[in-house]
């Protein structure tokens, strides 16, 4: 299986600015056609980063949708827009959202529902905040997100979802955790998927974000317990997220 990676542009990069930035990440096609590569632009920014990638095998997704299929929602983009427009994938509960927007674990779990309705990859974020690893909640948290995450789901198709583990510390702040301990809560959500869609839990990829670039990368991606990464701020700059995705592959 080729390694996940997903740049997490966030609130950044214009439309003239993914120009200029596509023009130099596509340069090398043959180191990015040997991962699973996804770019998250702003919403606004999604019709110019499609066009650019179409046929190059590096694909687009959401950072973000809402769980209703459509109706009076000002401001939202629903799952059948984004599958209208080629989406492959889309972050649900991401922290930023959970912590700014106060997203709850219910309506996550209706989004994780709503992407699988419309054929678009789910990505159900989930960690721990520093005050909750401090007081050593930090399996219960992840465990409670994971399971209520996934609520909505009986069975799930092959490589259909996919859990980004993100401890919320560790986000944006250049400190990554220890590989270590990544892989031990990796493993700790393995065995939740198994108790909750035992059917697929082990096509389930797990992949790890927080504060990873491509320096620090190569020793959290070890094919078991991680499958590949989510990167915010190194996926900003072309030249060092192509990096990050050659330490990889």
């Amino acid at each position: 299986m080729k390694p996940i990676v997903i740049g997490n542009w966030k609130m950044n990069i214009t439309s003239q600015e993914a120009k200029v930035y596509l023009g130099t990440f596509l340069r090398k096609l043959e180191v990015l056609k040997q991962a699973e590569v996804t770019l998250c632009p702003a919403g606004p920014v999604i019709p110019t980063v499609a066009q650019m990638l179409e046929g190059t095998g590096v694909a687009w997704g959401s950072q973000n949708a809402h769980w209703e299929e459509r109706g009076a929602f000002t401001g939202e983009v629903s799952m059948e827009i984004l599958q209208d427009l080629g989406c492959r994938l889309v972050l649900c509960g991401h922290s930023e959202r959970r912590k700014w927007f106060k997203e709850s674990d219910f309506e996550i779990s209706r989004k994780v529902e709503q992407a699988l309705a419309h054929n678009i990859v789910p990505v159900l974020c989930v960690g721990e905040t520093f005050d909750e690893r401090k007081a050593q909640k930090h399996e219960v948290v992840v465990i409670e997100q994971v399971r209520k995450g996934t609520e909505r789901l009986s069975n799930i198709p092959a490589l259909a979802l996919i859990v980004a583990y993100e401890p919320v510390w560790a986000i944006g702040t250049g400190q990554a955790i220890e590989p270590e301990q990544a892989w031990e809560m990796a493993r700790l959500i393995r065995s939740v998927l198994r108790e909750v869609l035992p059917s697929g839990a082990e096509s389930v990829p797990i992949i790890y974000g927080g504060s990873v670039n491509e320096i620090n990368v190569a020793s959290f991606v070890d094919g078991d317990a991680i499958s590949g990464v989510l990167v915010g701020g190194t996926s900003l700059d072309p030249e060092k997220f192509h990096q990050l995705i050659a330490q990889l592959i």
